[in-house]
């Protein structure tokens, strides 16, 4: 007999209300392909119009715990060490809350798209409601498998990468990065960076709003396009003009634009794109600057020009680049 489940069914099963029976039914209609992302998708739906379920575990972890402990009464006049019974009941509840903990990461990865990049790669992706990411190397990027476009334009960053957003009359578009930094979007092209203790974000075309934290303060701040906006951690947040803002996303070409440039701000940047770690054989050597365009595709490639540039030797052993004269 044909296993039918719609929409009702999962409803129901969600709001907590399914029989054993509907329970395995649904379990087997899961196996067919094609059903498990309908069955998230009908997830992300029943949850827009109900209150979320964020798992206490700590509360899990006790009540799971309370409700197998022997009672106090003894029942003959030798006790069982109470250590002995509580510990495999312990384990079970740790098991408990790591299933509750994998359901919910399993859940995430249906609801949301996430695309990342490896250490030198770039990559491009154009989202459902047609905007341009740009990603650099060492970023990702996630935003809603469902409704972006319709209920949400969404996207969470960590990295740095260029966007070219689509206007849209009725959602808004924003970029949330782990820096308590958010930006807000009607139509525009910018670039955001966040990574170590640093963020920065360069308009070149339209409007954004950002809202920040500074001094333990929510604060806001529009930007015009050739603005810089720069917050790190410890320092006071500062917005600049600057002549060719087109020139902080030079990397989605693989250029590298340098106008004295020190060889320690050099580091970051490699340590950043290419993973490598950066060690200076001589005090003076991060002192050293550099101007000019290049194109490199590799490391090796960015790392060449440099030494010829700077007359300086390099030698990568374990993961680090070490820099000498």
């Amino acid at each position: 007999m044909e296993n039918l489940v719609d929409k009702h069914i999962l409803f129901e099963n969600f709001s907590g209300r399914s029989t054993p029976l509907r329970k395995q039914q649904i379990e087997d209609w899961l196996r067919e392909a094609g059903n498990v992302e309908r069955y998230y998708e009908w997830l992300d739906e029943w949850e827009r119009t109900n209150p979320q379920f964020t798992p206490d575990t700590a509360t899990a972890l006790n009540n799971i715990i309370r409700s197998h402990q022997i009672s106090s009464e003894p029942v003959t006049k030798t006790k069982r060490p109470k250590t002995l019974i509580r510990l495999p009941l312990i384990a079970a509840a740790v098991a408990t809350i790591a299933l509750i903990t994998a359901t919910y990461a399993l859940k995430n990865i249906f609801l949301y798209r996430s695309m990342s990049t490896a250490y030198g790669e770039t990559r491009s992706i154009i989202l459902p409601d047609g905007s341009l990411i740009s990603m650099n190397a060492n970023t990702t990027v996630r935003y809603s498998r469902f409704g972006f476009g319709r209920t949400n334009r969404d996207v969470y960053l960590s990295g740095e990468a260029d966007f070219t957003v689509t206007h849209s009359g009725s959602q808004p578009f924003t970029v949330t990065t782990d820096k308590d930094l958010k930006v807000l979007v009607l139509g525009t092209r910018f670039t955001v960076y966040t990574r170590g203790e640093k963020a920065t974000v360069v308009l070149r075309e339209g409007k954004v709003q950002l809202q920040y934290r500074e001094e333990k303060k929510e604060q806001r701040v529009e930007l015009q396009p050739g603005d810089l906006f720069t917050t790190r951690k410890g320092a006071k947040t500062k917005v600049q003009r600057i002549p060719n803002p087109e020139n902080l996303s030079a990397w989605k070409d693989h250029e590298f634009l340098f106008d004295g440039t020190s060889l320690s701000e050099l580091a970051g940047m490699i340590r950043d794109n290419f993973g490598l770690s950066v060690h200076f054989e001589n005090p003076s050597l991060p002192e050293r600057s550099i101007s000019g365009s290049f194109h490199a595709d590799t490391a090796a490639e960015l790392l060449d020009v440099i030494a010829q540039l700077l007359n300086v030797h390099y030698t990568i052993r374990e993961g680090t680049v070490y820099f000498s004269e």
